[in-house]
Order: C-alpha cells, then sequence, then structure tokens
C-alpha cells in the first residue's frame, strides 16, 4: 500500500512522461500504457484499472479493478487524499 503522491512520484521517477507508463491487465496480462488510451480517445486514468480489452474488441478481455476484484498480487492498493483506498495495476 502506498499514497496517490508516493505512486505518482514513483510513475515520474520510472517513466519521466506520464504518457510513456505502461501497466500489466491483471486478467490477461497485456501491456498497455497511457498513450494507448489517448491514441483512441480514452479517458487515460483508466489505463490503470481497466484492461483496454474493454473499449478494443479483438482482445478478448474486459478485466476491471473496479468490477473484478482486486488479485492482490498483480496489483497496487493506492490511498489517495481522502483516505479512500484505489486498486490500481502494476507498473511494468
Amino acid at each position: 500500500m502506498q499514497t496517490d503522491d508516493q505512486w505518482t512520484l514513483e510513475l515520474w521517477h520510472r517513466f519521466g512522461d506520464i504518457r510513456k507508463a505502461t501497466f500489466e491487465c491483471p486478467g490477461c496480462g497485456h501491456i498497455q500504457s497511457i498513450q494507448d488510451f489517448i491514441n483512441l480517445n480514452l479517458d487515460p486514468s483508466r489505463a490503470y484499472k481497466d484492461c483496454i480489452g474493454n473499449f478494443v474488441d479483438q482482445l478478448g478481455c474486459n478485466f476491471s479493478v473496479d468490477s473484478d476484484g482486486d488479485l492482490s498480487d498483480k496489483t497496487r492498493l493506492i490511498v489517495n487524499r481522502e483516505g479512500k483506498e484505489i486498486r490500481v495495476f502494476n507498473f511494468i
């Protein structure tokens, strides 16, 4: 578990450019970036919560941390400034 600020700082240190941040879908293992979501005119904040397969039919995966459980070993738990816990995909 880490704070939202810690997670964001790690993202910047690892990738430098937020659009280059990549995440692994815990459901199917697909690697996706924030830029992939931007390219499809999708909400970029979903890149670390939803498999892009929710929006691209040929991938065949509809995994979402909002509805498919935590898969704790393949996700992270972030605590935002309001104290709410949010599950996100791991960085790759």
